[in-house]
């Protein structure tokens, strides 16, 4: 899938926690536990008050700065939009 798609997919509506996601700056996307892209998050996204969702995540790819795209994580959660610690996601490094 092109990158430019990748992230149009991954800006949609999530459920997030507003004070947590003003540290995150890396997005990682997976697909069925593999990681299909990293993306820089803009410094301004849109929060929806009503659902206490964020949109408008301006997200930029962020060309594997983070060395994981094309690895798999032992990552399961119920929530599609997570936010965890970028040290955490080595000790899930599956291949």
């Amino acid at each position: 899938m092109p990158i430019d798609r990748l992230a149009q997919l991954a800006d949609g509506h999530w459920k997030v926690n507003a004070v947590k996601i003003q540290s995150v700056k890396l997005v990682i996307v997976l697909v069925h536990k593999k990681v299909v892209g990293d993306f820089y998050l803009a410094d301004k996204v849109t929060l929806e008050l009503n659902t206490g969702r964020i949109t408008n995540l301006g997200l930029r790819d962020a060309k594997n700065v983070s060395g994981l795209v094309g690895k798999i994580l032992n990552y399961r959660t119920a929530n599609p939009a997570t936010i965890k610690k970028f040290a955490d996601l080595n000790d899930l490094i599956v291949k």
